[in-house]
């Protein structure tokens, strides 16, 4: 990642344009309704079936009703949004994935076409408007170069909080619904001039635009980009739908006959007509209907007559292979498989978050994935298919470099490339040369492979062994600050007890094997301890104090070293210890004045740790690569935590008052950017602690680093360290070609 140190004029300004927009959510939605409620009006006017037009007439005045409602309530949503965005996670509205689309019911689909729609129109109405704001707001994150995904005022963003105070509202589904259509269409040319204003508001202040990655065009015929699709406008080479997906989804399309539209583009090319199996002679009139109503017969026929009139010229590269694959394809299943992939691979290949060189890997890749689906469409609906396992083997790996001279690319990326190489040059067929090729890879990477796991290994180790006893240490105490004679003593020795010794304790009781009632006697010298470290009682038995006085000290250094408790720490405490049973031993007129608290705190402060916040040894530290604290933990954050159950009131500083995401935005496995020494390093969260108390993050080249919940919350609140990926490349990639179907489909309730 591109990026420039976030001096504090850039910081103020991001956290002054975030509040701007989420204030400006009140006129903005106060517009949408007066928009929908006219739009409403207006088509029911023009409606001939009665039912509906009550329906839209009923809607509007609800919608009236609870104007105001929704007013108040959509800048809250919408930082809850920011907030989500701001550290990264991958909030899907619909929760659509290409997985998941064989298993979901009708009624669901049809919530996810809407709301993909819903965001794809808003996203080309504004598309103009949110180019020039993303680049300003990724400029005051100190980016140079724009990532697109960095910018929390998306469109899909906005689109989410609107569904979040509909779905809110007490109000019938039917409502909810032409609500929804309504205020989705209002959206974007609303959001376009709420765009310009933030613009305005930031090149007044002096923001220079972040720069754009100029991309060389790439041959892509019968693909449909993925910026395309995301600014809403369906792919103009692509009749796949979700219908058609799902059949291919469950092997549907394996024994079926051609499809109309196939059939279709036949008759046209050929200009003899094809027959159609008696099977799917009932289905015709439907798929004719299905085309009509997507409007993209016109859209058909247009593509027909430029395919017929290129045909003279001759086809090269990827795109004469891809047409050698279509007519190899002899089933509309076929034909779709060929589809999917093609747009699997463009997606891919587009994602940002790659390098170039594995983006052209990927592309290079395609002939082969191509040839595969002719034969085995298990690919799709199989995530353990081998050539499915490759693709995610080389894109997520790849994901721990964001810069071709990062130390272990070449590395990663020479054998990566003999593997696509030899998948191209095989005449074997099926899943085999993807799994030989899998193999091959692991083995390569292995060696550093191997050595990044047992490294993990010992880390992972360490952290869980700290964690047990961390919570142990935690329970026990608890149950000393239940003892009288703990509370009864000085602060200091109070603090140390209830702190240090604790975890002295706990590590006793987790490495005895015969789970002894106090293995190792360190509970049972805390009744000699408190009364030696009490002057006031200790000189009236100085014998006692003599006999137990050495034999304090020696258990408590043994004590410490079992937790490997730093040794100069240990030693401030034993010398204030010594002091205090020495005062025991002078006669009360020789005594020395009492210690001033600045006395106390010079002898004891260092070892007075939080006894509620993990500790880890010192070799436990080393081992996992610990951080106590991170530069970035001292900025203001942008989000200020608030106490559970607080609410927001018209005038408060909505900003402030929205809760950090903090960690369970992040699940092992996830992809995240972390400031550090000035330059943002990419590392992968590979392990959380069963307790969720510490996590440990890994490097390209193995290196692990570890911290507590608290760093970790810290770390995202002060956009110190942000969420790049929460989901697998070929996941999101394949998840896109399923948006691509539902921009395609039509209304499944019909």
């Amino acid at each position: 990642m591109s990026a420039i140190p976030q001096n504090a004029s850039y910081q103020a300004l991001y956290r002054s344009c975030m509040k701007e927009a989420a204030s400006r959510g009140h006129a903005l939605m106060q517009r949408l309704v007066t928009r929908c409620v006219k739009s409403m009006a207006q088509r029911a006017a023009m409606m001939h079936d009665t039912q509906e037009r009550n329906l839209l007439t009923e809607a509007a005045r609800i919608l009236m009703k609870h104007q105001e409602a929704l007013c108040e309530a959509y800048p809250q949503a919408l930082l809850a949004e920011f907030a989500q965005a701001i550290a990264g996670a991958n909030a899907r509205a619909s929760a659509l994935s290409f997985d998941s689309l064989e298993l979901m019911g009708d009624e669901q689909l049809q919530e996810s076409v809407e709301v993909v729609r819903t965001q794809q129109a808003v996203a080309h109405a504004v598309e103009h408007e949110l180019k020039d704001l993303t680049a300003l707001v990724c400029a005051v994150q100190g980016l140079r170069i724009v990532q697109s995904e960095r910018n929390p005022l998306r469109p899909e963003v906005y689109v989410r909080a609107l569904r979040t105070v509909t779905m809110q509202s007490p109000i019938p589904t039917t409502v909810r619904n032409r609500w929804m259509q309504h205020l989705g269409e209002a959206l974007g040319p609303e959001l376009a001039r709420v765009y310009g204003e933030l613009s305005d508001i930031l090149r007044a202040q002096g923001v220079v635009p972040a720069g754009y990655n100029v991309v060389p065009a790439r041959e892509m015929p019968g693909a449909a980009p993925r910026a395309a699709a995301a600014a809403g406008a369906p792919p103009a080479s692509t009749l796949l739908n979700v219908r058609e997906l799902r059949r291919l989804l469950s092997g549907q399309f394996e024994h079926s006959a051609n499809s109309f539209a196939e059939k279709f583009e036949r008759e046209f090319e050929t200009g003899e007509r094809v027959d159609t199996p008696t099977e799917f002679s009932m289905t015709v009139p439907a798929a004719f209907e299905a085309l009509q109503e997507m409007k993209q017969v016109d859209q058909v026929m247009n593509r027909l007559k430029q395919r017929a009139a290129a045909s003279s010229a001759p086809l090269t590269g990827m795109a004469a292979v891809r047409e050698q694959m279509r007519q190899a394809a002899s089933s509309p299943g076929q034909a779709l498989g060929l589809e999917v992939v093609n747009l699997m691979v463009e997606n891919i290949a587009s994602d940002t978050r790659l390098l170039a060189p594995v983006q052209q890997a990927v592309r290079d890749l395609e002939p082969a994935l191509l040839r595969l689906v002719l034969e085995d469409p298990r690919f799709f609906s199989d995530k353990g298919h081998p050539a499915r396992r490759l693709l995610e083997q080389m894109t997520q790996r790849s994901l721990a470099w964001s810069a071709l001279d990062a130390p272990g690319f070449d590395a990663f990326y020479e054998p990566l490339q003999q593997a696509v190489d030899a998948l191209l040059a095989t005449s074997v067929s099926g899943g085999d040369p993807f799994e030989f090729a899998l193999n091959s890879l692991e083995e390569a990477w292995g060696e550093q492979h191997q050595r990044a796991r047992r490294h993990r290994q010992r880390a992972v180790q360490a952290l869980l062994q700290a964690e047990q006893r961390n919570l142990l240490a935690a329970k026990v105490s608890r149950q000393l600050r239940s003892r009288p004679d703990v509370a009864g003593a000085a602060r200091e020795i109070a603090g140390f007890v209830t702190g240090p010794w604790a975890q002295v304790i706990a590590q006793a009781r987790l490495a005895d094997p015969a789970a002894s009632t106090d293995p190792g006697g360190y509970t049972g010298l805390l009744a000699d301890l408190l009364w030696s470290a009490q002057p006031q009682l200790a000189s009236g038995n100085r014998a006692r104090l003599t006999r137990v006085a050495p034999v304090l000290l020696e258990k408590i250094r043994e004590g410490l070293a079992s937790i490997d408790y730093p040794a100069a720490e240990g030693r401030r405490f034993i010398d204030l210890l010594v002091v205090m049973q020495q005062k025991a031993l002078v006669p009360a007129a020789a005594q020395p004045a009492p210690m001033t608290r600045e006395e106390l705190d010079s002898w004891f402060a260092p070892a007075s740790a939080d006894a509620g916040s993990p500790w880890l040894a010192p070799g436990e530290a080393q081992e996992s690569g610990f951080m106590e604290t991170h530069q970035s933990a001292d900025r203001q954050p942008l989000y200020q935590p608030t106490d559970s159950g607080s609410t927001v009131t018209p005038g408060a500083d909505w900003l402030d008052a929205v809760p950090t995401l903090g960690a369970e935005g992040l699940q092992p496995g996830a992809w995240v950017e972390m400031l550090m020494e000035g330059q943002w390093n990419r590392l992968q969260l590979t392990w959380a602690s069963p307790h969720g108390t510490l996590f440990m993050f890994t490097d390209a080249v193995g290196r692990s680093h570890s911290m507590t919940r608290r760093l970790l919350d810290q770390l995202v609140a002060a956009q110190g360290l942000h969420l790049i990926s929460d989901q697998a490349v070929v996941d999101g990639a394949l998840d896109a070609v399923a948006r691509v179907a539902v921009s395609n489909s039509p209304d499944l309730r019909q």
